[in-house]
């Protein structure tokens, strides 16, 4: 082993943990705007904020690690599959399937979309590969695993020929029922390697029935495959000695060698970062569930987080359903940079569309000439002319204010008033509610109407903008509690810092109820973990390991499945979820085993960030342009509060303390905003009597 290897070997073999005592780590989340670093050595973070470089985005990551001064391991947050995806920017893939089973991609399933619901003449469905693109196999595997049909050596070589001719660029294999036997999907597999193009094979990647699903999440691996490839090819040589793994959607982290080979589950790569970093903030507070929010500069994602974050076995994404399992994270086109602009129906709206890092927002002086969320609160005063965005970045109203006139000058023409200050400040605020009302939805989504009183659970807003707009939401949403962790603009990347190796995987197994079947389901359960565990260790993990099993299970008749633990009483375990999630189950309806999953992780010691206090009464630095006073995060001590309306700026971030909300600073250096209680008006003796009789009837037209 040369030297470089054996260095890079070394960040990860110490007893399966991120690194060893001497070593340091880093971890660098790519946004669509910013590119956030963080590096923990010696018990300390250092932090590092740097503009994204669309163009290829590892610049940044190398150099982020440079400003840093290097590490040993890096865990790395991307969202070059994911953009891929949502660009549909994919390398031209071919598909291999069983005879009659060439269209399921373009067939999928009878559900549209609520945009085509009505529609006389729907969108068709995009199928990922070209029809000319997906050739038949003459062989068939039944449900129980058995051959109907072999797979013959000519029919083999036919299809190696056809796709030496085809020329694609990467071959996803999906056979019908191989997840119940692979023999054939193998021997496909061994023949293709001779073309020296990355394959997937279904039966490696989502071993699960149900054809559409299974076949898609497999061509969509196989169509990532190459970009992604040469994504960390690329970035592993530019980081020299530093080891490279990349987190993925389930939470964890991938080597960056399995995650090459399986690109799409890194779909949700940068944003499973930041539910980690929400969950260690919550459990430092002692606080069993939050509610986050990480408002970007391109999206918005929302999710509902506690101690244990149950997976989902279906990621969508660009209207793609993929088969691979990730945390519950809901994504919106809303963040700082989304662009302000009146729809056809000449109706303000806000998003999808982004000036992303370059040009970015007006108020960023680099060409911007588009109005944004960012350049609206920038009018609003919300963020302080005075403040410099990571440190470097000068922040410039006037341009600002000139993004929003044209906008604000249209909406002044229709109500016929002219165009000034005043209309701009209106304009402002307008943007500033449409952008909340599409972020409120989006937290009611994954919290009131799954079941979940938002009463007394607290609100964690991270990313840039998260806590600009964070009083408003937790008013919105019907919240009094507000928890702002330690660098909220950098707490993807902290989180990553929080997450261990993992390995997800899982089999069909289409089992009736029965004692039989338990001890069936135990022995998949074992296999698939030795598996996990070998794969973990052949990237340099010594362990130890441990594994988290689990049972998806229906009611037999049911199309879809809940996941319990793989436990003796599993089926109890299943009414209770089926009672907690629809009201009602049914005890002595017969239950099916569909598929077995399991989670192999290697131990892991959370880093820990101790909070130390500075010494003295802070003093605001500045004043914002409508007068609030502006204090820096760094010298707030502990137990220091104060009331609404202030802001508070950092390197990161910047929060915004509404009227009516206080401030105090936890033992922990976190944030805690709590909400006035206010006195109904009638319960207050003499008010309504020191009105002015026209104040009194404005009040109550209000």
């Amino acid at each position: 082993m040369g030297n470089r290897a054996a260095v890079r070997a070394a960040a990860l073999g110490c007893s399966g943990a991120l690194v060893g005592k001497q070593q340091t780590i880093a971890a660098i989340d790519v946004g669509g705007t910013f590119t956030d670093a963080v590096l923990l050595r010696d018990g300390k973070l250092a932090t590092c904020k740097l503009p994204s470089t669309p163009e290829d985005p590892g610049l940044a990551v190398v150099q982020a690690l440079a400003q840093l001064g290097g590490a040993d391991l890096l865990v790395h947050g991307t969202t070059v599959a994911t953009n891929a995806l949502l660009e549909h920017k994919l390398a031209r893939a071919a598909l291999v399937t069983t005879r009659g089973f060439a269209d399921v991609l373009a067939i999928g399933r009878q559900n549209r979309s609520p945009a085509d619901l009505y529609a006389l003449n729907p969108r068709q469905r995009d199928p990922l590969i070209a029809r000319e693109l997906r050739l038949e196999v003459h062989e068939r595997v039944a449900p129980d695993g058995s051959i109907e049909t072999p797979l013959q050596a000519s029919e083999v070589a036919r299809v190696v020929a056809q796709l030496r001719k085809l020329a694609p660029q990467a071959i996803a294999v999906c056979l019908l029922h191989s997840y119940a036997n692979a023999a054939h999907e193998r021997a496909l597999g061994a023949a293709l390697a001779e073309l020296g193009l990355p394959v997937t094979l279904s039966c490696d990647l989502a071993p699960e029935f149900r054809e559409y699903e299974r076949s898609l999440v497999c061509a969509a691996n196989a169509a990532l495959a190459p970009r992604v490839g040469a994504y960390c090819r690329g970035l592993d040589r530019a980081l020299g000695n530093t080891r490279l793994v990349l987190m993925h959607s389930a939470g964890g982290w991938l080597p960056a060698e399995i995650a090459a080979r399986e690109p799409v589950k890194l779909a949700l790569s940068g944003p499973a970062g930041g539910i980690a970093g929400v969950r260690a903030a919550l459990a430092t507070e002692g606080l069993a569930q939050g509610i986050a929010f990480d408002v970007g500069g391109t999206s918005t994602d929302v999710s509902l987080v506690s101690a244990s974050n149950p997976l989902r076995s279906v990621t969508e994404i660009s209207g793609w359903p993929l088969r691979t399992p990730s945390l519950d994270i809901h994504t919106i086109g809303a963040g700082g940079g989304s662009i302000a602009h009146i729809d056809a129906a000449g109706a303000l709206q806000v998003g999808p569309h982004s000036a992303g890092a370059f040009p970015g927002p007006a108020c960023y002086g680099r060409g911007g000439t588009q109005a944004t969320l960012t350049d609206a609160l920038v009018v609003l005063g919300r963020l302080p002319a005075q403040l410099k965005l990571g440190n470097q970045l000068v922040l410039q109203p006037e341009l600002a204010k000139s993004a929003l006139g044209p906008l604000a000058l249209a909406e002044s023409a229709k109500q016929s008033k002219g165009a000034g200050a005043s209309a701009t400040g209106a304009l402002a605020r307008a943007i500033l509610r449409v952008a909340l009302a599409g972020i409120e939805r989006a937290l009611r989504r994954v919290s009131v109407e799954r079941g979940h009183s938002v009463a007394g659970t607290p609100l964690v807003p991270f990313g840039g903008a998260g806590g600009l707009i964070a009083c408003d939401l937790a008013e919105l949403i019907g919240t009094d509690n507000v928890l702002v962790p330690i660098s909220p603009g950098l707490l993807c990347a902290v989180g990553m810092l929080h997450t261990p190796a993992s390995r997800d995987l899982s089999r069909t197994v289409l089992l009736a109820q029965s004692r039989p079947a338990l001890a069936r389901v135990k022995s998949v359960a074992n296999e698939l973990s030795r598996r996990a565990v070998l794969e973990l260790r052949a990237c340099g993990l010594k362990g130890p390991f441990a594994t988290q099993a689990s049972l998806d299970v229906r009611y037999q008749g049911q199309s879809f499945e809940l996941n319990v633990p793989l436990v003796a009483d599993w089926r109890q375990r299943f009414d209770a979820e089926h009672e907690r999630q629809f009201f009602f189950h049914r005890a002595t309806a017969p239950a099916e085993i569909v598929n077995v999953r399991v989670r192999v992780s290697a131990r892991h010691h959370a880093p820990v960030f101790k909070f130390k206090s500075p010494v003295g009464r802070p003093e605001p630095w500045c004043q914002s342009s409508s007068g609030e006073p502006v204090y820096a995060r760094e010298e707030l001590p502990t137990g220091f509060a104060l009331q609404g309306p202030a802001i508070i700026t950092e390197l990161s971030s910047c929060l915004y303390v509404k009227t009516g909300w206080n401030l105090k600073v936890s033992k922990t250096g976190q944030l805690l905003l709590t909400r006035k209680k206010q006195m109904p008006e009638t319960e207050v003796p003499g008010v309504a009597a020191k009105l002015p009789r026209q104040a009194a009837r404005r009040r109550g037209r209000q």
